[in-house]
């Protein structure tokens, strides 16, 4: 039984503030570090209870941020902590702006060369402070507090002089509606948190999947060895953190120019809706296709009771829908998969936040504008690098062998059509033999990519204590 008491609260729950901002931080000095986290570990939210009144706080540390603070401890010796978790942590060669970058998407435009503004390097941060606020005003005392702290303990913050906060700042929508126009916020895992495979529901993920500290054969999670390293992990979970580009003017541009196409099947003016719908596997305002494969119902079904299995070709939900191939749910995998993944494919928690300004139409005002995604899971190559990889190449499923070139097809919303030896059409199929082709464009660019964990409130105070 996961103790929710334990996990930061972004782990355990979807906040409630409608105010979001990300402070990245770089130590030079073990004891000034310590200083400052004194100051602010003591805010942070639990997973037990409701969102705090004020600022609610979780933090996120590289492996060197980890390393810094726990150096000189006996019982938790940083040079034995190493070899004990995930080479995708501690292994800069694996970090996301290392040697994988290309097989995960991240090159040309998402190139991490360009990435946080060219400032810093994903390896430069060792600290991330997740915040939500109520009002603008508590965002700007708060994260004026901060700073101060900041510099009063010698803890230098990677800022970001192109964001009016200087960090990864941003808001959810009052309407659920992101910039391309899709509602957000419709799924959420339903974590067994209790452990109890008997009367667990059919739709529940193992706790496994999530949190680190509980290994087992099907889910072998690091630390795997039991002793003081997966003791400090456990109820920890590591953390993709994304900067994302939309280009809304592209993708508007996109619709508007491809709508004829789609006219012959729903219509003028259902036609960009309906391939806005095809390239995300929901209509727009959250009803699923695979339930409402013709048109959206007048008042959104968001029961996301659905599968894939009743339908092999993508006839009512094509197969490079992004929700399709990030969570495939009952569509078989290829064989080597189901080996990897003997209880289905990988599943994360999605937190995040939009920023920059509404745009309509399909002219380009030169603003940024996007998504900062935090993903949280147990296994960062098992979970979010294969997730980067299906998005970027669909050759996990043999479904995927009946399109043209399908190995090499893309994510229809997140492909990065860069790469040479991408399939960039996109095939909607329709009823009998018939089928819609549309050539796809670029609509997102990475600018900043990290993996972190997010340890446990017990292991947060340990990180901060006096050395022992």
């Amino acid at each position: 039984m996961v103790d929710l008491g334990n996990l930061q609260a972004i782990v355990a729950r979807s906040s409630a503030k409608p105010l979001l901002a990300v402070l990245l931080f770089k130590f030079d000095d073990a004891g000034r570090a310590k200083s400052f986290l004194q100051q602010w570990i003591p805010r942070v939210a639990v997973g037990a209870g409701p969102d705090p009144d004020g600022p609610a706080f979780h933090f996120m540390f590289s492996w060197n941020g980890i390393a810094t603070l726990l150096s000189g401890r006996a019982n938790l010796d940083v040079a034995q902590g190493r070899p004990e978790f995930e080479a995708a942590f501690v292994d800069p060669t694996q970090a996301p702006d290392g040697g994988i970058a290309t097989q995960l998407g991240f090159f040309d435009a998402s190139a991490p060369a360009g990435w946080w503004d060219g400032k810093f390097k994903s390896s430069d941060i060792d600290l991330a402070i997740h915040i939500g606020f109520d009002t603008p005003e508590q965002k700007a005392d708060c994260l004026g507090q901060i700073r101060q702290s900041a510099t009063g303990s010698g803890v230098r913050e990677l800022s970001l002089d192109s964001w009016d906060d200087g960090a990864l700042a941003g808001c959810r929508p009052a309407d659920g509606r992101l910039h391309f126009g899709y509602r957000d916020g419709i799924t959420a895992l339903n974590v067994d948190w209790q452990d109890a495979p008997a009367g667990r529901a059919s739709d529940a993920v193992d706790c496994r999947e999530i949190v680190v500290g509980y290994p087992n054969s099907d889910f072998p999670t690091s630390p795997f060895k039991p002793g003081p390293w997966q003791d400090f992990a456990r109820d920890g979970s590591f953390v993709g953190l994304s900067w994302l580009y939309q280009d809304v003017a592209a993708f508007n541009t996109f619709l508007k120019a491809n709508a004829p196409q789609a006219v012959p099947h729903v219509g003028p003016e259902l036609a960009e809706e309906w391939i806005a719908a095809k390239m995300m596997g929901r209509w727009r305002h959250g009803s699923p296709l695979s339930r409402f494969p013709d048109a959206p119902p007048s008042i959104p079904q968001l029961n996301d009771a659905f599968g894939y299995g009743d339908d092999p070709n993508g006839v009512k939900c094509p197969l490079g829908a992004h929700i399709r191939i990030v969570n495939c749910r009952d569509q078989p995998l290829k064989f080597a998969n189901q080996i990897r993944f003997p209880k289905g494919p990988p599943r994360v928690i999605r937190r995040g936040f939009s920023y920059g300004p509404h745009l309509e139409g399909t002219e380009d005002d030169g603003k940024d504008r996007g998504i900062v995604g935090l993903f949280y899971f147990a296994r960062i190559n098992e979970q979010f690098y294969t997730i980067l990889r299906w998005m970027h190449q669909t050759d996990f499923a043999d479904a995927y062998m009946r399109l043209p070139n399908g190995a090499n097809a893309q994510d229809a919303l997140t492909g990065n059509r860069a790469d040479p030896k991408a399939e960039t059409r996109f095939q909607v199929p329709l009823a009998g033999d018939a089928s819609v082709t549309f050539q796809m464009k670029q609509f997102i660019r990475y600018k900043g990519v990290a993996v972190l964990f997010a340890p446990s409130v017990r292991a947060l105070n340990t990180m901060i204590a006096a050395q022992g």
